[in-house]
């Protein structure tokens, strides 16, 4: 996947200049580096993000250098109009293990479920992750063809991950990625994640770029949310 991009000149409100012929301003973070504002074609971001969302690694042109491995960071929309507003991206050390999250892929038959003995709830969508960045996997599959009973439940740590790849220190290995639920239980679990999700989580970002202020235009229209699927 690759994603060319410009040096931008315009900052601050001007920016929305752009957004009128469809560019999106971005910026690209390196380690220990001032960071880069730049400008990309917003149907090339989409079309890149929506392949490999925050866990793909993804080659970042900038006009006039050589392409660099990159992660996207953060994506900010506008959803009532529908507009994305600003990217965020991070240049990748190939050498240097990063800290992200990996969305998580429910797959197999239950036979609680097929049973009707119970519903399947799924507190955990991603997970916090260390590696090298050539090891990052885009997604980490779950199958719940054993989950049989009500009780029945997958933590974390039951998940077995790709070589080179751990469950970063922050994420706890109790959390549970499946259970086999009581309807009752299952409309609590889903009123809880609803109340978890307005309170504000934000989107993880890739850690590894230490100093690298938030992102040029990120305080900017009132509504925008940071997309991370």
């Amino acid at each position: 996947m690759v994603l060319k991009a410009q040096k931008r000149e315009l900052l601050g409100k001007k920016v929305s200049s752009l957004r009128k012929v469809h560019q999106i301003p971005a910026a690209a973070y390196t380690k220990g580096k001032e960071t880069i504002n730049l400008v990309v074609s917003e149907k090339e971001l989409l079309s890149v993000f929506k392949k490999g969302g925050y866990s793909a690694l993804f080659d970042l042109e900038i006009e006039g250098q050589p392409a660099q491995k990159a992660l996207f960071k953060e994506v900010q929309i506008d959803y009532f109009r529908a507009k994305v507003l600003h990217a965020g991206m991070y240049l990748v050390d190939m050498a240097s293990k990063i800290t992200t999250t990996v969305p998580v892929r429910i797959e197999g038959i239950s036979m609680a479920i097929k049973n009707n003995l119970g519903l399947l709830v799924t507190p955990l969508s991603a997970v916090t992750v260390n590696c090298l960045p050539g090891d990052l996997p885009s997604e980490l599959v779950v199958s719940i063809s054993k989950l049989d009973n009500v009780g029945d439940q997958i933590f974390l740590r039951d998940l077995v991950l790709p070589t080179g790849v751990e469950v970063a220190a922050s994420q706890s290995k109790d959390s549970i990625i499946a259970a086999i639920v009581t309807p009752q239980k299952a409309i609590e679990e889903d009123v809880k994640t609803a109340t978890t999700a307005e309170a504000g989580a934000e989107g993880e970002a890739v850690e590894g770029a230490e100093g690298a202020k938030p992102a040029e235009g990120a305080k900017a229209e009132a509504g925008a949310k940071s997309a991370k699927k």
